[in-house]
């Protein structure tokens, strides 16, 4: 449970900082994540608030420890990590693989533990 809790933990900070980075600050924002094209703020303002939710919703399976939630995270971020893949190719725009990086970061470690680590018992 301390490994689940450890890898979500991240996936909470990295939607924390970056949700209010996006919200607050989205040029910055932008910028950081090595964008080469120009967008919309109000469209990084709204995915800063979506993924502010969402940090709010895997804290709470972190606080309570509601580990069944767990194998969901990893196939949703899956997803994700394909979806932007997508966007790259389609796009060109290196924030794309910027932000894929950051969701493998920690999506790896979670395939680790979920599907290699022997539970203690």
């Amino acid at each position: 449970m301390l490994n689940q809790r450890m890898t979500l933990t991240y996936v909470v900070t990295y939607l924390t900082v970056g949700g209010l980075g996006l919200l607050v600050f989205p040029r910055l924002a932008r910028d950081l994540l090595l964008s080469n094209a120009e967008y919309e703020d109000v469209g990084f303002r709204l995915a800063g608030v979506m993924m502010l939710a969402l940090a709010y919703l895997v804290w709470n399976i972190v606080r309570y420890e509601d580990w069944k939630y767990y194998p969901a995270s990893i196939y949703l971020r899956a997803a994700i990590v394909v979806v932007l893949t997508v966007l790259f190719v389609d796009t060109e725009d290196p924030m794309f693989l910027v932000l894929d990086a950051i969701v493998l970061l920690g999506l790896i470690p979670s395939i680790y533990v979920q599907f290699f680590q022997t539970p203690k018992t």
